[in-house]
């Protein structure tokens, strides 16, 4: 009864610490709720969570935007119960405390609370994570499944069934997979070898059976098809009609991603993956001090977190390494071989309670290197690794030879320095490429995204209530797009666009009848520019009197964008 007490006593004292650091991070550093776009994909996101079908269904072309399930059925029912702003709001909190449970408690397993702190703190404030879970894209959510998945892969499984063998992990896992594939097939895979590499260390150490192993990955597969179906049954509620399989199956095949591609080599010039080299440094120190399962569980997680993603680039290119929101989903794994490395270097040591004020400047640290706004050019990023490795392989070294207090300040100053060289890395990538969409200390600094969405929303808004579920909306915007961040939230792009330019040319006149809309959204940051392109409609369409309005709207060079609709009657 005592030891059940004791347990007890155990597991609530650290599900009140790691609700604490939640708590801190949402709130009590400044981290920002609302981070930027990754235009248009994150405002087509939004969108659909927000409107649901009723988008789609206006929609020249519905396109394949709604297949990603594992963020829009649980934001729309959050958004449907608690409103829009709410809802997307409860939303990055789950994300944020999932990250936090699961690094708290692969952490936990290795090595004490102060430490398990530390280390969850270093990662739940680390700026391009806080990025990322404050867009509207599925990026952050894709990274919070992802650190889920690896917390489940390092969680101990008995080789054979008996006390403490547990059917529950695998299914889990399955269920994190599925929920993976629904958000962002690339990301499944990329985490699922991860995965594999962190069993496979178990798997060798545990010298599991064949018929163990051919249990866990059967309960992988029940918790997967779960997972699918699930969702699947959700995306049909959501969008009626649609058909899931056939709308990733077509689009596949119409898609070119080697199209979206602009520099190849782009990566070599940005600083931010040098993050990526660090952890992997980090992982090789501690191997050279210290071999057990865990410093190679830590590698191997470092080794195929970059293999699989210089693997996948060649053998189906596309914009994997250029993207910011494709890149961000090797953090999980950078950032999760540096924790177990860590944790299992320090160990069990104890800390005297003077220690954990250490913490308090790691948050420090993060915090005020969160904010920087410079860049970086190769060259200068390759001499923070080199500096930064040097000092964290000393400080690692007298962690692993000297006693706890030694050991303790070490470690700490190891994290400290990891911190601050990864934030200055990944905030000076700067805007680079032509996906350089917004700077990683959105996390901390404020561009005012939320006032945006809320212009975006009342924009879409407006388009909806003036048109019907029969309609047929191809939208236009101003020839230097600047208000493609709105036109977006009615999928602004190739397949919905009325030909580019100020005015309709006879050409433009001609695609506009075959795509036989009934209806056009227009929008720009004058009026002006909205009269011009009106004016350009051959009479024979039909036109309808031009139904506007404004919102505010910051960087389109006016303090407001112009929004309207009107109807081709003879359509």
């Amino acid at each position: 009864m005592m030891i059940k007490f004791r347990n007890f006593r155990t597991r609530l004292t650290d599900v009140t610490i790691l609700l604490a650091i939640w708590a801190v991070v949402m709130w009590g550093v400044g981290a920002k709720w609302w981070t930027g776009f990754n235009s248009p994909d994150s405002q087509f996101s939004a969108t659909l969570a927000i409107f649901g079908h009723t988008v789609n269904d206006r929609a020249l072309d519905a396109s394949y935007y709604w297949t990603r399930l594992g963020y829009l059925t649980p934001v729309r029912g959050l958004i449907e119960v608690f409103g829009t702003f709410a809802g997307f709001a409860i939303w990055r909190g789950l994300l944020l405390l999932l990250i936090v449970a699961a690094t708290y408690l692969m952490a936990r397993r290795l090595t004490g609370r102060a430490l398990s702190v530390a280390l969850t703190f270093f990662v739940a404030l680390n700026s391009m994570v806080l990025s990322y879970l404050g867009n509207t894209y599925a990026t952050g959510s894709a990274m919070a499944a992802s650190f889920v998945l690896f917390a489940l892969g390092t969680s101990r499984l008995r080789p054979t069934p008996g006390r403490g063998y547990s059917l529950a992990q695998p299914t889990f896992v399955g269920l994190v997979v599925g929920w993976l594939v629904m958000l962002n097939p690339y990301n499944a895979l990329l985490s699922g070898f991860i995965w594999l590499a962190i069993r496979a260390v178990a798997w060798w150490v545990d010298r599991i059976s064949l018929l163990a192993l051919l249990r866990e990955f059967s309960f992988i597969v029940v918790g997967f098809v779960a997972s699918m179906v699930g969702f699947l049954l959700l995306g049909r509620q959501m969008f009626p009609g649609l058909d899931w399989l056939a709308t990733y199956r077509s689009w596949n095949s119409r898609l070119d991603y080697a199209a979206f591609i602009s520099d190849a080599n782009i990566w070599t010039r940005d600083v931010a993956f040098l993050v990526l080299l660090l952890g992997l440094l980090t992982c090789l120190f501690a191997v050279a001090l210290v071999r057990n399962r865990w410093t190679f569980t830590a590698l191997a997680i470092a080794l195929v977190n970059i293999a699989f993603t210089l693997i996948y680039m060649r053998v189906i290119p596309g914009p994997w390494i250029e993207a910011p929101h494709y890149a961000a989903m090797c953090w999980p794994g950078a950032l999760t071989a540096i924790v177990i490395a860590i944790a299992a270097l320090y160990g069990h040591r104890p800390v005297v309670l003077v220690g954990w004020l250490f913490i308090l400047a790691l948050i420090g640290f993060m915090v005020w290197s969160g904010h920087s706004d410079r860049t970086f050019p190769m060259s200068t990023g390759l001499s923070i690794v080199l500096l930064s490795s040097a000092v964290v392989f000393v400080t690692l070294l007298l962690c692993a030879t000297r006693g706890s207090l030694v050991g303790w300040l070490a470690v700490m100053l190891a994290l400290i320095v990891l911190g601050l060289a990864s934030q200055f890395l990944q905030n000076g990538r700067g805007n680079l490429g032509i996906y350089g969409q917004y700077p990683m200390n959105a996390a901390y600094f404020d561009y005012q995204v939320e006032d945006l969405m809320k212009s975006n929303v009342a924009a879409q808004e407006f388009v909806l209530a003036h048109t019907t579920s029969t309609d047929r909306i191809a939208t236009w915007t101003d020839p230097d797009r600047l208000t493609s961040t709105i036109a977006a939230m009615q999928l602004w792009g190739m397949y919905n666009n009325v030909p580019e330019g100020a005015a309709l040319s006879p050409d433009g006149a001609n695609v506009l009848r075959a795509l036989r809309p009934t209806a056009l959204a227009l929008y720009a940051p004058q009026r002006s520019q909205i009269d011009e392109f009106y004016a350009s409609i051959p009479a024979a369409f039909a036109p309808s009197a031009l139904q506007c309005t404004q919102v505010p709207y910051l960087g389109i060079g006016s303090p407001t964008a112009s929004v309207c609709v009107t109807h081709l009657l003879a359509m």
